[in-house]
């Protein structure tokens, strides 16, 4: 059946049969969006990708994705560097930025619909240099993730035992997240979705053994608590420890854009992604700012255990230490055994998006057209085997003392990446919106059209946020805590926004690009208007009491 639009003000009902979006049929995902400055040849090689992904896979990702090494051991280098304050700080601001980014990025994804997301819609709306620019710092950003995560695999592992060598670790990462991915995509999705769903239950028994810690609970009970409050300082660091913790939060709370890229893939982007943004409002204030106030609380910021973080070692993670101290057995190698998969789950996500960009940025010309190569069976085979090469490289470089600081060097792209992706889609948003003005067609008035619930206070918020951090990124990377200032240390987190810098006018003064004109830019490629069977299917949902429509968040 032909998509169709339908007039917000027209109160028409459909005569169509209630659907079902789980019992979709699996369609093809256009991903190509042609600019004035590049044309993509398509041959026999060249298909689609598919739309596989249910909602409760996207739902589930945005839930539990992230958790991993971010939030155990993360969290024991914020609490180190700036104490209690320095952590709800950099928290509340960085998790209430990541909600305002899905608020404003969906309004784009879930009209244009594209594994490229944020990606395209830069250089659809702005500039093709600028989608390029922020297209191969996420792509680095996200190959270094992998090869991160693989480096803190080994050091997980040491928690039982010593006996396994590094690269023997490494391989096993590796052959994981890869195979995961020699298979249908649907695979992917599933496995995605079981080890969310476990970390969840893994982080409400961390949070109800916290809350029993408190209380007393355990062997020798808390002997910490409150200590950070009322015998300590506020700010060990000063503004430099805030600043550090900012990065470290965006390393467990941020990079959320990452669910942009999937509803590519998703069967109803209009039902997927806006209850992703939902259940994400909820993974912040009930997971991390819960288990924020519980680390506080139970392990002080000068315990000397904490230092072992900076090494990757999971006995360091503050939610270990409270339990140790309490002297509750058993449960710290469950969060470690938890940790390993979060590591490979994180790393066949890196995986994901990885190819997922290089795919729409072949498409889209700004890489070469081999990478936008797709099987019968909608993967990204040619962009997955790159990924590989780059993330085995990257992962064995580790092993070696000059391999493993050239790779401090790029993974420090991710650091600072989600920020600048903020700034973009910020500036995309505004220029979108403008573009529907100008153009006189704006699908943001159309039935059951997704739209920014805060506009412009949200995409206000997220961009002066973004650079002030951004500004404390260059403060403390200039004048490191505990480091005397040097290129090295500087570049160390700081790398992302001069290659950002030189990315984008590079690309502008090799190709000749001009900023995109509003008046004329394409609103119809790539767009995806809801069909009879969305609307009919919405219109069933929206017709129920909300306690029935509250209960479809935690139904699969």
């Amino acid at each position: 059946m032909e998509p169709i639009m339908v007039d917000a003000k027209s109160n028409e009902k459909l005569s169509v049969s209630e659907g079902n979006s789980e019992e979709m049929p699996a369609v093809e995902c256009d991903q190509v969006l042609e600019y004035p400055t590049e044309k993509l040849a398509h041959n026999n090689n060249s298909t689609k990708l598919h739309r596989t992904f249910k909602a409760r896979h996207i739902q589930m990702i945005g839930l539990g994705g992230c958790i991993g090494s971010g939030i155990f051991l993360s969290t024991g280098k914020a609490l180190y560097y700036g104490n209690w304050t320095a952590m709800f700080i950099a928290w509340i601001v960085v998790c209430t930025m990541s909600t305002a980014t899905m608020q404003v990025m969906s309004e784009a994804c879930v009209i244009f619909p594209t594994s490229g997301a944020f990606i395209d819609h830069a250089a659809r709306f702005v500039d093709p240099a600028l989608g390029f620019a922020v297209g191969f710092c996420e792509w680095l950003g996200w190959t270094t993730t992998m090869a991160a995560e693989g480096a803190v695999f080994r050091t997980i592992l040491s928690f039982w035992t010593e006996e396994v060598p590094t690269a023997a670790c490494m391989t096993i990462y590796l052959v994981v997240i890869f195979s995961i991915h020699l298979l249908p995509n649907r695979v992917f999705a599933e496995f995605e979705f079981v080890t969310a769903a476990i970390k969840v239950v893994m982080m409400v028994i961390i949070i109800i053994v916290c809350i029993a810690i408190l209380c007393g609970a355990g062997p020798t009970g808390s002997t910490n608590w409150g200590v950070n409050f009322t015998e300590l300082p506020a700010f060990p660091n000063g503004f430099k420890g805030v600043a550090q913790a900012f990065l470290l939060a965006s390393w467990s709370a941020g990079g959320l854009e990452f669910i942009g890229i999937s509803n590519g893939e998703a069967k109803m982007p209009r039902w997927n992604l806006p209850r992703a943004v939902t259940n994400l409002v909820i993974r912040i204030f009930i997971f991390y700012m819960s288990s924020i106030t519980f680390i506080t609380l139970l392990v002080p910021y000068n315990d000397p255990r904490l230092f072992g973080a900076f090494s990757g070692e999971i006995s360091a993670s503050p939610f270990v230490i409270a339990m140790q101290d309490a002297g509750i057995k058993g449960l710290p190698s469950m969060i470690n055994a938890i940790t390993m998969l979060g590591l490979c789950a994180i790393g066949s996500e890196g995986v994901y998006l990885a190819s997922r960009m290089s795919t729409a940025m072949a498409r889209m010309g700004l890489f070469p057209q081999i990478l936008g190569r797709v099987d019968k069976q909608g993967r990204p085979y040619v962009s997955i085997c790159a990924s590989a090469v780059l993330a085995i490289t990257f992962t064995y470089i580790n092993i070696a003392n000059t391999g493993a600081v050239i790779f401090t060097w790029f993974s420090a792209i991710s650091s600072t990446m989600s920020f600048i992706t903020y700034i973009v889609i910020c500036i995309t948003n505004w220029r979108m919106r403008k573009a529907f003005k100008l153009q006189n067609d704006n699908p943001l008035a159309l039935q059951y059209a997704y739209k920014n619930k805060f506009y412009p206070m949200s995409s206000v918020f997220l961009f002066v946020t973004s650079i002030f951090i951004l500004c404390s990124t260059f403060y403390v990377s200039l004048f490191p805590i505990g480091k005397p200032t040097t290129a090295a240390n500087f570049f160390e987190t700081f790398i992302c926004v001069p290659l950002f810098v030189v990315l984008y006018i590079g690309y502008k003064i090799i190709y000749k690009t001009k900023i995109v004109d509003l008046r004329t830019v394409d609103i119809q490629r790539g767009r995806r208007p809801l069909s009879a069977e969305d609307i009919a299917f919405l219109d069933a949902y929206y017709a129920k009491p909300w306690y029935k429509r509250a209960l479809t968040y935690i139904t699969f």
